[in-house]
């Protein structure tokens, strides 16, 4: 697992690099304006119309494939593998088309409180993005058979080829016309999977033109990945709420929740999603072979999820203004904007631990085949969202939205560790907790050493460059003092640091 999750984060970073950059360049000639508000919609909606469908696919793919591959061959896997991509392809076509056509509808939802021209533009910039959704959901299949083959590294390379195609049309736009940004999406949604043609011609995978729809294998497919597409679609409809509460907050609510969500997704990106992508496979083979494995591999992925994003979040959470200065603070981008997106980062910072360790859990319930659990979960988690975020944004406006979201997440990755344990019996608790408490110690002496050298450079130099000096002492404050203490993780880095020497 740690050889292949650290390319992937390699990769992972390159990528959300691009994609801040990205972002950086948006603020920067639209700030959080009209403009900018409906271009992040239009992003947005094309997504959560069909990530559920397209994340209970992916999710379910793998084992699938594995099942029918070992008690019908290869050539019986890659046929059922032509089929669903086939019935995928020609199921999102007619969604595309309904969608477009009720496209002024679906905007409405998204963002209720919106009126005249930004709701105009905004159903203009999202009927050009619906137009590469089935791209979307072909990759879903794509990504899980190139996983199962042992190729992680071109299904986690596309996000450099995307980032690339909407910074230039992004750049395009800005001089020419606002319209192109769109634009720029649809074609880099279709494009970035250019890369998937040579790595599955090596896989020598040979497409099939057939369509069963009543395939047993698909109807397989399809029953064990629905709860996994409705518990999806229940978080779907999470952030769905916490949009339309944003528009009515404030015109700028969405743009400013889409930039501090894509900050904190900076770090759920890079660190649980690569150790996720990477470790699934396992334990999907795992949960038939050995249960004793299982629990150590869930174990360790858990381990290694908190050891890595634990300082991440307290870096947001002392240093959130610094950040959004640094990265946004320019152009069309005000000193209101930065103040806005500050807050609500902090407060979504909160729960993101929590966030990654409940990806990490339902995962595991994916490859355990029971589906039904996180999705009872993550209808408990919307239902807690809805009223704290809405008692909350009373009070604090978006930040309590934010807080919300936060709140429900440490609610349901801890239910849904309890469940697990009364699913499997005892996981080695002592030896997570004990990981936990030095990575405690350790984050503690990197918030304290980090914020002392950034009050005192920030007296004598500028703050950004203060923050760069306090950011590289942070890093090296972690790493001195996990690896003092003993931590496996750290020591497991630098034991592979010192080999590569």
């Amino acid at each position: 697992m740690g050889y292949v999750a650290f390319l992937l984060m390699i990769v992972n970073i390159l990528s959300k690099i691009l994609g801040f950059f990205r972002e950086i360049l948006l603020s920067y000639f639209y700030g959080t304006g009209e403009v900018a508000t409906a271009f992040q919609l239009s992003s947005i909606v094309p997504y959560t119309i069909l990530g559920f469908v397209i994340s209970g696919f992916a999710a379910n793919f793998i084992p699938m494939y594995t099942s029918v591959q070992n008690s019908k061959g290869k050539k019986a896997a890659d046929s059922f593998t032509s089929n669903v991509l086939n019935i995928i392809f020609v199921s999102s076509v007619i969604v595309t088309i309904v969608a477009y056509i009720f496209a002024k509808e679906i905007v409405y939802i998204f963002a209720m409180g919106y009126s005249g021209e930004i709701f105009e533009l905004s159903v203009t910039f999202t009927k050009i993005t619906l137009l590469a959704m089935f791209a979307q959901l072909l990759n879903a299949i794509l990504k899980g058979y190139l996983n199962i083959k042992g190729d992680f590294i071109t299904p986690g390379s596309t996000g450099l080829l995307y980032n690339i195609i909407i910074i230039i049309f992004l750049f395009i736009s800005y001089k020419i016309n606002p319209i192109l940004a769109p634009i720029g999406v649809s074609v880099a949604t279709i494009l970035q999977y250019i890369p998937y043609i040579p790595a599955i011609k090596k896989t020598k995978y040979k497409h099939k033109f057939i369509l069963n729809f009543k395939d047993k294998d698909v109807k397989r497919l399809l029953i064990v990945a629905l709860p996994i597409i409705f518990g999806l679609a229940v978080n779907q409809i999470n952030q769905l709420i916490d949009k339309d509460l944003a528009s009515f907050i404030s015109i700028k609510g969405i743009s400013v929740l889409s930039y501090a969500v894509k900050m904190n997704e900076f770090v759920w990106g890079i660190m649980v999603v690569s150790i996720i992508t990477s470790i699934y496979p396992t334990l999907s083979k795992l949960a038939i072979e050995s249960k004793t494995k299982f629990k150590i591999q869930f174990s360790k992925t858990l381990s290694t999820v908190i050891y890595l994003v634990t300082p991440c979040c307290v870096g947001i959470l002392i240093f959130s203004k610094e950040i959004v200065n640094l990265v946004f603070r320019r152009g069309k981008f005000d000193q209101t904007d930065a103040i806005l997106v500050s807050g609500v980062m902090f407060y979504y910072a909160l729960g993101l631990l929590a966030l990654g360790i409940r990806d990490v859990i339902s995962n595991t319930f994916y490859a355990l085949k029971l589906t039904k659990i996180p999705l009872i979960n993550s209808i408990e988690m919307v239902v807690l969202n809805v009223i704290t975020s809405i008692i909350l944004s009373k009070f604090m406006g978006l930040n309590g939205l934010a807080l919300g979201s936060s709140i429900s997440s440490v609610f349901g990755a801890i239910m849904l560790y309890i469940k697990l344990e009364r699913k499997i019996g005892k996981i080695k608790s002592k030896a997570i907790i004990n990981n936990a408490i030095k990575v405690l110690i350790s984050v503690i002496a990197m918030g304290v050493c980090s914020k002392m050298i950034f009050l005192i450079l920030s007296a004598r130099i500028s703050s950004n460059i203060s923050f760069i000096i306090a950011i590289i002492f942070a890093v090296l404050t972690y790493a001195i003092v996990s690896i003092a203490l003993k931590t496996k993780q750290a020591l497991d880095i630098l034991r592979a640091i010192l080999n590569k020497i």
